[in-house]
């Protein structure tokens, strides 16, 4: 699949660049850059991803512009005020999945392992448990994210590939605010930790993600 901006999203994102919004607020799934007459709008939505395995989804970015005052959500939270955006970036992935394991011995193993870990938190012996999910089926996989134009990539099978605008970089003064879905996870949580990085920090956040 390919998950890549539209050129509508483009036009918007460059626009950003020289602005210097009211604030920017975070609503856990979605970033609001709000201006004085306008808003726009990046939103973390999960779509179908290209899989060999079934249910797999992509965590993709839809931007959008509201020609309207923004109004805060009681849970919205502001990580920047009054700070002109110098510079921005795309920042785009390639995500895959490896094979389901369902071998009777390994997928055994494995769901010994969580057994033992649901009879520790619950307080449940792990024979209870065992007997719980007695009749159930089992697989397991890994989402795999990596630059896309890495060797690994390339290797990928093209027709279980996903090719991800994941969302934007926003250079603040000397800092970076990371907009961007991060490990195929939903939404923006690392926001609320940790809103604007070093350039050093950023670095560390990018070794599966290309600039654009």
């Amino acid at each position: 699949m390919n998950y890549t901006f539209n050129e509508i999203e483009k036009d918007i994102i460059q626009r950003l660049k020289n602005s210097e919004p009211k604030r920017i607020w975070t609503e856990f799934i979605k970033v609001i850059i709000d201006f004085e007459e306008y808003y726009v709008e990046l939103e973390c939505v999960p779509e179908i991803a290209s899989s060999q395995n079934k249910v797999d989804e992509a965590m993709t970015v839809k931007v959008r512009e509201f020609k309207k005052s923004y109004l805060p959500y009681k849970n919205a939270k502001v990580i920047v005020e009054n700070k002109p955006i110098t510079d921005i970036k795309s920042v785009r992935t390639f995500l895959y999945f490896t094979d389901s394991i369902t071998e009777p011995a390994k997928v055994k193993k494995i769901d010994s392992k969580w057994n033992r870990m649901l009879s520790k938190i619950a307080g449940i012996r792990k024979s209870e448990i065992e007997k719980l999910l007695d009749g159930t089926t089992s697989s397991y996989h890994d989402e795999i994210i990596c630059k896309p134009n890495s060797d690994e990539a390339k290797k990928v099978n093209g027709e279980f590939s996903n090719l991800i605008d994941v969302g934007i970089i926003l250079e603040i003064g000397e800092n970076y605010l990371p907009a961007f879905v991060q490990g195929n996870g939903y939404g923006f949580a690392h926001l609320e930790r940790k809103p604007l990085l070093k350039s050093e920090e950023l670095k560390k956040e990018l070794i599966d993600y290309e600039l654009n």
